[in-house]
Formats: C-alpha cells, sequence, structure tokens
C-alpha cells in the first residue's frame, strides 16, 4: 500500500477552462471622486466648476457614447456643436457594436481631474475614466458664458 504525501501548505494554480466567466475585484467607485490633481485657478477667477462635477461630466459623455444614458440629459452642460458630434460618435459606435454583435455593457470609474486655466473664463480638464479591459480618457473645454459654464469641446479617447 502506497503511503499518502505529506500536506503541503503551498498552493499550485489550476489550469482554468477556457471560455468560462471570471470574477475580477473592482476599484470602488467613489475612490477617485472630488479630487483634483492639478489646478491652476487663482482667486481672481471665476469660481471653476468642482473636480466632481468634471468628474460626472466626462462620466455622463462616455455613457451617452455607449448608448447607456441619452444625450439629451447632458444638454445643460454642453453645447449644440457638442451634442451633434456626441450623437454622430454615438451612431458610428452602435453600428459597429451591431456588427459585431457587441452586447457588452462597459461600466467606468472616473479618476481624479486634471484641471488648468488658460484665461479666467476658460477651464481645460482631463478625466481618465477606468473601465474594463481598457480605460479611457475624456477631455474637457468648459467656458464660462456669464451665468453657467458650458462645455464647448469633449472628446472621449
Amino acid at each position: 500500500m502506497p503511503a499518502a504525501l505529506p500536506r503541503s501548505s503551498q498552493h499550485f494554480p489550476t489550469a482554468e477552462a477556457p471560455g468560462l466567466p471570471r470574477l475580477r475585484a473592482v476599484p470602488h467607485p467613489d475612490r477617485y471622486l472630488d479630487r483634483a490633481a492639478f489646478d491652476t485657478s487663482t482667486e481672481a477667477d471665476v469660481p471653476a466648476p468642482s473636480t466632481l462635477t468634471i468628474q460626472k461630466l466626462a462620466l455622463y459623455a462616455f455613457e451617452a457614447l455607449e448608448g447607456c444614458r441619452s444625450v439629451a440629459q447632458l444638454g445643460g452642460w454642453i453645447t449644440r456643436e457638442v451634442a451633434t458630434a456626441i450623437q454622430e460618435r454615438r451612431a458610428a459606435r452602435t453600428e459597429r457594436r451591431t456588427l459585431y454583435r457587441d452586447a457588452r455593457r462597459i461600466v467606468a470609474c472616473p479618476g481624479p481631474a486634471h484641471i488648468d486655466r488658460p484665461l479666467p473664463h476658460i477651464v481645460e480638464a482631463t478625466v481618465v475614466l477606468y473601465a474594463e479591459p481598457r480605460s479611457r480618457s475624456v477631455a474637457l473645454r468648459l467656458e464660462h458664458n456669464g451665468t453657467r459654464w458650458r462645455a464647448t469641446d469633449l472628446t472621449v479617447l
């Protein structure tokens, strides 16, 4: 009768079957909220929109491109030209997903906002959106028109 093998405290990885779903840990969504990585505003400038507002606007624009959110929900924060550009890119993405039969829903988590003030009434910001399997960056240009901030240029890369 063969002797039993001694127990070992080591763990050996097992081969996973290809194609089976795997669970992955994701960072908490509020991990980077309300954190500015870089802000060049001065005391005399018009108060800039909060970093939380910039992060949410970037996230909502990404969701509008992915088809999870209506572009009309961004209406108060973006100009008509930006809305048209988002709708055109959304149509192209929808067509691509239809052709490839890609039904995945991508959920993004915003990182810290990088804010720059080239002029007192202009804010340029970037936000990295962390999403599996890749991260995306959003570049925003907001202009103050006397009463409110509006995005005059918005690009999701």
